[in-house]
């Protein structure tokens, strides 16, 4: 199969419209948004705790004369910055759990409605990525544009390339992943990029806040939500 004989009737080749249409598959998403979310509060809970003893001045971190021998350092630096980092990169595995979701529900989701012989062509979409290969199989293929469901694709999008970066920029150095340039050449301005520090690098710093997850987690319920209500429409046309 090439893009250019792309085709819907490539759906009915296995004859297996109704193969697996009566999962829900919103649900499972659900469950994994769920934990998602529970992983998140209670790993980078931890951390945000500890953050705030230390600038509180609260037990363990209540000896005023910590660190006293580099008087232009706050008491306890390191363990502030350590538990920032932490919550950082538990930030960055929520991303990574994330991206896996939504990649398995459209896996799963080709499978539901007869398409399964079709992902291993995603790569002829010719987008760059997989999320762009699906995106435009969905399009070309089901009449289906993801940005009706009312979610924000271009964060999403912004979500796994920052992901990306996490997994694939990390410095050995440091614990901080940089936006890379072509996570930078479609983004300029990511949502992602630390605010704080981002006139300072050529590369600009990335972090992975509370807000963000929370943002990423709804984003990727929206999109699932919609393409379910459809994944029946789809299956009772072609039958």
């Amino acid at each position: 199969m090439t893009t250019s004989t792309l085709d819907p009737r490539e759906l009915r080749e296995e004859g297996c419209w109704v193969y697996y249409c009566g999962v829900d598959l919103l649900y499972f998403v659900d469950e994994r948004l769920g934990f998602i979310r529970y992983f998140y509060e209670k790993a980078a809970g931890l951390f945000h705790e500890t953050k705030r003893k230390i600038e509180e001045h609260e037990e363990p971190y209540d000896d005023p004369g910590y660190g006293s021998e580099y008087q232009d350092a706050p008491p306890f630096l390191e363990e502030w910055e350590n538990a920032d980092a932490a919550a950082n990169i538990t930030g960055a595995t929520c991303l990574d759990l994330l991206q896996s979701t939504f990649h398995s529900f459209l896996h799963q989701y080709m499978r539901e409605i007869g398409g399964a012989h079709l992902i291993p062509h995603l790569r002829e979409m010719k987008k760059g990525s997989w999320f762009g290969n699906y995106r435009e199989l969905f399009r070309r293929l089901l009449d289906i544009e993801w940005e009706k469901s009312g979610a924000d694709i271009q964060f999403l999008e912004q979500v796994i390339l920052t992901r990306n970066d996490f997994s694939h920029n990390l410095e050995l150095g440091s614990l901080t992943a940089y936006q890379t340039d072509e996570h930078s050449k479609k983004y300029p301005e990511s949502a992602f990029a630390d605010l704080r520090w981002r006139r300072l690098f050529a590369q600009k710093p990335l972090i992975v806040p509370k807000d963000r997850v929370d943002q990423a987690i709804e984003v990727v319920h929206r999109l699932c939500e919609y393409l379910e209500e459809l994944r029946h429409d789809i299956v009772r046309k072609h039958r």
